[in-house]
């Protein structure tokens, strides 16, 4: 009977020198077989569930299957490449358009962190957080992260004046400067932010502020100009 429990605890301590022996040379690179931590995170990240998904208004069924295929496609190359941004990004936007967008959020924050300079990807993680998902200080975080690679990108501009003017309670005040900003950085689309910090003003019966704003707008468009002022006929 020792004989037989000897036998067994030899048995028990080749099995364990062997994993020993595996896990050492995968911690070198020499070879994988057991799953690191980042294959369970893409596993999660790259899991479709159909439950999630809500139909494009107006979609028809068949297109919503050739969307879900697409995605299933998708994954695939993901898997095939975890580090391809590009199949992160295009796997993101797919489940983006059939409404998941909390994993919409997670695969484009996986594609952000494989390539940062993507301003469209910040861009697009700015948006989910702000009008989907409801976490602000995570969209203004991925906004200035857009604006950081393209300090002309107005699409990140609008999304945190947006931001800043009607979702995240006590911001308001950061809408000036941030527009002042724009002005700056992309002139080409002076007259929309003037015109909203007009607005802006107005509303809040900052008449002075508002007509003074209102003076750059008659100066570079004068139909803007005279649209603003029928909309608020107090800052004649």
């Amino acid at each position: 009977m020792q004989k037989k429990y000897k036998i067994i605890l030899v048995i028990i301590a080749g099995i364990a020198l062997v994993l020993a022996l595996l896990w050492y040379y995968q911690q070198q690179g020499l070879l994988k077989v057991f799953p690191t931590a980042e294959d369970r995170l893409i596993k999660k990240l790259t899991v479709i569930d159909r439950s999630k998904f809500k139909s494009p208004e107006g979609l028809s069924e068949e297109k919503l299957q050739e969307a879900i295929s697409r995605l299933e496609q998708q994954r695939d190359k993901i898997l095939e490449n975890p580090k391809d941004s590009q199949a992160w990004f295009d796997f993101a936007h797919t489940k983006e358009f059939l409404n998941d967008h909390a994993g919409a959020a997670a695969a484009w924050e996986k594609s952000f962190e494989l390539q940062p300079y993507n301003f469209i990807t910040s861009g697009n993680l700015g948006n989910v957080y702000e009008y989907f998902l409801k976490d602000y200080p995570k969209s203004e975080f991925y906004y200035l992260k857009s604006l950081e690679v393209k300090p002309d990108n107005r699409s990140a501009y609008d999304g945190l004046a947006d931001l800043y003017r009607y979702n995240w309670s006590g911001k308001a005040d950061l809408l000036e400067p941030l527009l002042l900003a724009a002005i700056e950085k992309d002139p080409t689309n002076n007259v929309a932010y003037y015109a909203t910090l007009v607005e802006f003003f107005a509303s809040s019966n900052n008449w002075d502020k508002a007509r003074a704003y209102l003076e750059n707008v008659v100066k570079l468009n004068s139909e803007k100009a005279k649209e603003l002022l029928e909309a608020y006929p107090a800052l004649k």
